[in-house]
């Protein structure tokens, strides 16, 4: 009978030990889901953040695109302008003609 009630005695005690075990694994998975819906929520916080950066991006190249083709056409008019509006050189007088 004695040997019946320590064994009962220690699956008692095994028993409480483990579900105080069982305790803290719950308590480390709420944790960890808790965790997880946080970064979940960042991340998709960070997505729409990068996504808006990319237009962002997308938009500036263009407008680099337009500027870069706006002043290549302001470099070609200033060309073809230059030679016509040098004043043209009177043809140097001859002292002997005079």
């Amino acid at each position: 009978m004695k040997v019946i009630e320590n064994r009962a005695l220690k699956d008692e005690e095994k028993m409480e030990f483990q579900e105080i075990q069982l305790k803290e694994a719950k308590h480390t998975a709420e944790e960890a889901d808790r965790k997880y819906e946080e970064v979940v929520r960042k991340l998709v916080i960070i997505e729409g953040d990068l996504e808006c950066a990319e237009e962002r991006a997308e938009l500036a190249e263009s407008h680099c695109r337009e500027m870069d083709e706006q002043i290549r056409l302001m470099d070609q008019n200033l060309k073809c302008r230059a030679p016509q509006s040098r004043p043209t050189a009177a043809p140097p007088s001859d002292p002997d003609s005079a």
